[in-house]
């Protein structure tokens, strides 16, 4: 069946041949438009958090008695270098003193030195013993003579100076001795062989226990830098039932997950000193702060439009890499921003993270590290009724299809033609999207679609045929 279109042109034929060229208006015309396709809008991103530097604590205990005057210098420079090795990554508190107190001295705990490069404040007594480089350590400066009882020198000593030690910290000890505890181990043979007071090492072993919960430590350890019983050195002794196994007892129960073999003991014989702290910068993790957020921002939306801009919005937490899972309509609300100002969307462990923008969600619970948001959302569809020629046309010329379909001209139920108009809102209502907001006005020469099954949508293609009317 020929269309109306085409059996039109026999009759522009007619009309050519048998008029003066005054009464032919123009040829045809074919105005094609299409409505904006509806876009598909998708943001991923997620929640951060602060690293914090591992509080350390680690005190010096090093042997001052005469028989380190036989100690050569090569490895009492080794000893020195240990502090050099420390993870700039801690918080570290790095605490001197002797194993012998100063004879002279009226209080023994209160002859040290301390080397931070933390911010947390030190004691008034203790900030006058500050240094500022691992140089300065008078580990080996003056000798003593007395009973080597380090395990007690450790305990009373902490115990004493409290302020030097920090709550919820690593603390790790090291004692630095060539001979052995004399109040637990004494030698019963030339051979070598010793004998134990167990009694006195339980009560040490308490101590030390009693100290790190009352410090609620991360780690509590003793590095026991010792003779090894095979060590040759005149006057050195090893330390096997005492500073040795002290150091085995508290790995044991420190929660350390470094593979230390020799369970925090080291020879001091040998000179691999300098990676006594290799295995302890990898077992110290630093500390892991997450953010908690109230606000997400919205990031596909432009400060321009309005939230009527997009026809749905859908929200989804992602949280250790599974699958995105939908967030109920009552968990969040939009939200728009109206100040002017950047919003502050992390609200712990400190409000901040201001960001730039006029469209956020804003959550009921906070979003916490490690915690993803995902955004999903689609253009709002838009409904037309109106069609806008550039010409006016002749009325009867008119053909108007929508998605290759014709449309027939009714006053009820197809288009009508409405003459020219001057910013006119083409978009209409529709019962399943409400009022179409923003408005778009357009001037021109307006067909009107009627009926509720009459409209062009977002993505839809418009063709419309006509004869211009004549000059």
């Amino acid at each position: 069946m020929k269309t109306y279109w085409s059996a039109l042109f026999p009759l522009f034929f007619l009309i050519l041949t048998g008029c003066g060229s005054e009464e032919f208006g123009s040829t045809p015309q074919t105005k094609t438009d299409s409505a904006s396709p509806i876009k598909q809008y998708e943001q991923l991103s997620c929640s951060t958090y602060t690293l914090i530097k591992p509080k350390v604590d680690i005190l010096y205990v090093v042997d001052n008695s005469t028989s380190t005057l036989h100690m050569a210098n090569d490895i009492k420079t080794s000893i020195r270098n240990t502090v050099n090795t420390i993870s700039k990554e801690f918080d570290y508190r790095v605490i001197g003193t002797a194993l012998i107190p100063n004879s002279s001295d009226s209080n023994p705990f209160d002859d040290y030195q301390v080397l931070t490069n933390s911010t947390d404040p030190l004691t008034p007594e203790a900030s006058s013993r500050k240094i500022i480089s691992s140089s300065e350590l008078n580990f080996f400066n003056s000798t003593e003579n007395g009973t080597e009882a380090g395990l007690r020198r450790i305990i009373e000593f902490m115990s004493y100076n409290t302020g030097l030690f920090r709550q919820d910290a690593y603390q790790l000890i090291i004692l630095i001795s060539n001979g052995r505890d004399t109040e637990i181990e004494t030698a019963i043979h030339t051979n070598g062989e010793t004998s134990t007071n167990t009694t006195v090492y339980n009560e040490r072993l308490n101590s030390l226990k009693y100290l790190k919960n009352q410090l609620n430590s991360q780690q509590f350890r003793l590095f026991s830098v010792t003779a090894d019983r095979s060590c040759t050195k005149s006057g050195w002794l090893s330390s096997d039932k005492s500073y040795k196994q002290m150091s085995a007892d508290l790995y044991n129960i420190s929660g350390a997950t470094d593979s230390n073999v020799n369970k925090d003991w080291y020879n001091l014989c040998s000179t691999g000193l300098s990676t006594i702290f290799t295995a302890v910068n990898n077992s110290i993790k630093q500390v892991i702060l997450p953010h908690e957020y109230r606000y997400w921002p919205l990031t596909f939306m432009k400060d321009n439009e309005v939230l009527n801009d997009y026809s749905d919005i859908q929200v989804y937490k992602v949280s250790n890499n599974s699958a995105p899972v939908l967030m109920p309509s009552s968990s969040w609300s939009y939200y728009p921003n109206t100040s002017g100002l950047p919003l502050n969307v992390r609200e712990k462990p400190t409000v901040g993270e201001p960001r730039d923008g006029k469209h956020f969600i804003k959550f009921t619970d906070r979003i916490v590290y490690p915690d993803c948001v995902q955004v999903r959302s689609v253009s709002r569809t838009e409904y037309f009724g109106y069609v806008v020629l550039p010409k006016e046309p002749q009325q009867n010329s008119i053909v108007l299809r929508i998605n290759g379909k014709d449309v027939p001209k009714s006053s009820t139920n197809g288009w009508s033609y409405v003459g020219n108009r001057l910013n006119q809102n083409i978009k209409m209502a529709h019962p399943n999207a409400g009022d179409q907001f923003p408005a778009v006005y357009k001037s021109g020469f307006m067909i009107q679609l009627n009926g509720s099954a009459n409209y062009y949508k977002s993505g839809d293609n418009v063709e419309a045929h006509y004869l211009p009317a004549g000059i």
